[in-house]
């Protein structure tokens, strides 16, 4: 190896825990913007249903009920004991 190769490793080497803790800097601060961009995607998904969801309920807001005769189905059953 020429001398260039040897110093550049004897510096690499020196300034190794400077270098693992940048890294790793670097991850965290990167993994929170990734992090924040996608809880504030997933609100903005879930806000907009919500808002859909709000505005159909309040469109839609008339409930019907209907009236089921089991007449027919309670004799049936009273006919199998």
């Amino acid at each position: 190896m020429s001398q260039a190769k040897v110093d550049q490793n004897k510096a690499l080497k020196a300034n190794r825990s400077k270098i693992v803790k940048k890294k790793k800097m670097e991850y965290i601060i990167s993994m929170t913007f990734v992090t924040i961009i996608a809880v504030a995607i997933i609100g903005w998904i879930g806000y907009s249903i919500y808002t859909k969801a709000v505005a159909y309920a309040a469109t839609n807001a008339t409930v019907e009920y209907t009236d089921v005769d089991t007449s027919a189905l309670m004799e049936y059953l009273g006919g199998l004991q």
